[in-house]
């Protein structure tokens, strides 16, 4: 099952691919999953929600943003309403 710090290049990624460095959490969660390997736990279903496991994780990242260590607390992201924006130091991690 993936956990959140295994997601951060997966994120980092998509928002550096879009034209405008910013998406939805929606459209996050779904380029995300669309490249990575997930695991049957990832796609297990969560109780009384209409999504699975991944995609909490996923919002997690942004629900944790004053975490030590989260791509948030960290600078490599930022908060939009309602999505997720990369900086320029989430870029250059990114790259190296």
């Amino acid at each position: 099952m993936k956990r959140e710090a295994d997601l951060v290049i997966p994120v980092l990624a998509v928002l550096n691919e879009s034209d405008s460095g910013v998406l939805t959490t929606t459209q996050i969660r779904q380029l995300v999953k669309d490249r990575i390997m997930l695991s049957v736990d990832d796609l297990l279903p969560l109780r009384n929600r209409n999504d699975m496991r991944i995609d909490q994780v996923i919002r997690n990242i942004k629900c944790h943003r004053d975490v030590t260590g989260n791509p948030f607390a960290e600078g490599l992201l930022e908060a939009r309403p309602r999505g997720m924006a990369i900086t320029d130091k989430g870029r250059k991690y990114l790259s190296s």
